[in-house]
């Protein structure tokens, strides 16, 4: 579910993009480096790590002059190391994903039936789709949902969903056999559609990364004037590129 733009903080979202770099590069960064990957002013970049630093999520190494996540966010074994991993290894690809098309980027896994975002670099337009990390949404009306299901097995693609499918807007595939219907033909030509399916007014396209666990896509939402049907498809073949960049980056851990 995309928020109301006119209720978010925006200092406080850069911030938190901020900890998205730190913990996706996995090594601590200077303040250059910070600011060149945040696309942020060095000035404004110290005060946001500044401020995480006295909040204890960020940590700064004196010496070399260099950040990296703080003790509240250390992380626990197994699952979380899945995580990070996938965060680190799709982080540089979301990045280019935004430079080229400049709409909000998604990452989101499978949690208890549920599509989660575990990170999104977003648009630097003022009227953009986003969905706050950490956040769900149901799986048969996104497109990170149906791209993630259409990679299983045929046999188990619906094994995740409620016996009735919410209605999200007039457009959501609310049966079992339409959405049947629809992951068949996403896993055709390999990437998921979400044509104002869990938001009016949004377009959302995305492409399943092979293999990761916990199962994973990438996706990008924007407006509809902007992201009209005939241009989805170029969105969809970037995806796909990007997802397998980062597929092929796990498959080297």
């Amino acid at each position: 579910m995309s928020l109301d733009a006119r209720y978010v903080v925006k200092p406080v979202r850069k911030a938190l993009q901020l900890l998205d770099v730190l913990e996706a590069e996995g090594r601590a960064l200077t303040l250059s480096e910070v600011a060149e990957r945040a696309a942020l002013p060095k000035t404004t970049a110290f005060r946001y790590l500044y401020t995480l630093r006295a909040a204890g999520l960020v940590a700064q190494d004196e010496g070399a002059e260099a950040y990296g996540v703080g003790h509240r966010l250390k992380l626990s074994p197994a699952r979380d190391r899945a995580i990070l991993a996938l965060k680190q290894a799709a982080l540089p690809e979301m990045q280019k994903l935004q430079r080229r098309f400049n709409e909000t980027v998604n990452l989101g896994i499978v949690e208890s039936g549920a599509v989660v975002y575990l990170a999104m670099v977003g648009s630097t337009r003022s009227l953009r789709m986003e969905a706050a990390v950490g956040t769900h949404d149901p799986l048969h009306s996104t497109s990170l949902g149906k791209a993630i299901l259409a990679a299983r097995d045929p046999a188990r693609r619906l094994d995740d969903l409620p016996p009735r499918l919410a209605r999200r807007t007039a457009q959501t595939l609310i049966t079992r056999a339409s959405l049947a219907q629809e992951l068949e033909a996403t896993a055709a030509r390999g990437f998921a559609l979400d044509l104002e399916e869990n938001e009016i007014g949004a377009h959302c396209v995305a492409a399943s990364v092979a293999g990761s666990r916990p199962e994973a896509a990438l996706s990008i939402s924007g407006p509809i004037q902007r992201m009209p049907e005939e241009l989805l498809p170029r969105l969809g073949a970037a995806l796909i590129q990007a997802a397998a960049a980062i597929a092929a980056r796990l498959g080297e851990e």
